[in-house]
């Protein structure tokens, strides 16, 4: 008997330590003795990480605004970050192949190898474009074999790349579900909103049946997106630098074209560029790769809405007058007898 009180006592005890969350049938997120710590390899996604986590998580990044993504060089920094982090962010499809296995590795952080709950690939599962038919070191530098992986720079990327780290921290810190699905939706109305300014333009963009030459494949997603066919790019095969032969060819089709800008990255910003440009009257448009890479770019949607204007500007289109339309007013116009 006296056990069996002993029991009953233990049982109303535990049961009077129930969290009131739990006794009131709600999942009220619970108070983390401290923050969770995220390494994103990108700032884009350490944007994202801080929009949808707030003050529940800490984030360190790896890359620096301005970098070519293929060659970002390791620093003991980097590994003392990804040594202690709880979750880790890649864009992955291959972008940060040349650097982040090596990384993890060295880390020797078992909660942030791939396969782990802690491993967040942003980009997987995205619709890629530009998916080679044959994988061929011989046809090209950067390689990569799931297509484009420069998901970050598209106009549907952001919300795609949202979700997989909303997912991901709710894998690791499940307590805190409540303030991540409700930080995720605050952003997502934020991207709805930016959504509808870029279609608005995409579509006074596209009505003027244009072609773009770029350096790198860092932008295709956007400019078609944005009605944007690309007509050439200055390396004739990606990471291969320009011979004279094949600028010649550029200089042809962006004089007979009427291409009005060279777009180009920080990185790639360079005498090629700048030789094209006197020798077309083009002029050359930097435009970021990743969050920060210019003023007012303090998070991806601001990085998006800079680079969508700058693009349309240099085609010569009113921006205002665009974002003054309803969307699909193109159409309509068109579809009048």
């Amino acid at each position: 008997m006296i056990r069996l009180f002993h029991c009953f006592l233990f049982v109303f005890a535990a049961a009077s330590f129930v969290p009131a969350s739990f006794a009131q049938g709600t999942m009220e997120a619970q108070p983390r003795d401290e923050k969770l710590r995220v390494v994103a390899t990108l700032p884009d996604l350490a944007d994202l990480a801080r929009a949808i986590g707030g003050e529940r998580i800490e984030v360190e990044t790896l890359a620096r605004p301005g970098q070519n993504l293929h060659a970002v060089r390791v620093k003991p920094s980097h590994l003392v970050a990804l040594s202690k982090a709880d979750l880790f962010l890649q864009v992955g499809l291959s972008l940060e192949h040349a650097w982040v296995p090596g990384l993890i590795q060295t880390a020797r952080n078992r909660e942030v190898l791939p396969g782990t709950d802690g491993f967040v690939s942003a980009g997987e599962g995205f619709t890629m474009i530009e998916v080679p038919v044959t994988l061929d070191r011989g046809q090209a530098v950067d390689v990569h074999p799931l297509g484009n992986p420069h998901v970050n720079l598209s106009m549907n990327g952001g919300l795609h790349m949202a979700e997989r780290v909303r997912d991901g921290l709710i894998r690791v810190d499940p307590e805190g579900e409540t303030v991540y699905r409700a930080g995720f939706e605050t952003w997502k109305r934020r991207q709805d909103e930016a959504r509808l300014r870029w279609s608005k333009i995409a579509e006074a963009i596209a009505a003027q049946h244009r072609e773009a030459c770029l350096y790198h494949r860092e932008f295709d997603y956007l400019l078609g997106e944005l009605g944007l066919p690309i007509a050439a790019f200055l390396e004739p095969r990606p990471g291969l630098p320009p011979t004279p032969s094949h600028l010649a060819d550029v200089i042809e089709t962006v004089k007979t074209d009427r291409i009005p800008v060279v777009l180009t990255a920080p990185w790639s910003n360079n005498k090629n560029c700048a030789h094209v440009a006197r020798a077309t009257g083009a002029s050359v448009l930097e435009l970021p790769v990743m969050v920060g890479g210019g003023e007012g770019q303090m998070t991806w949607i601001d990085m998006m809405d800079r680079s969508i204007r700058l693009i349309a500007e240099a085609y010569g289109v009113d921006v205002e007058a665009a974002l003054a339309e309803p969307v699909g007013a193109d159409k309509q116009r068109a579809s009048r007898p």
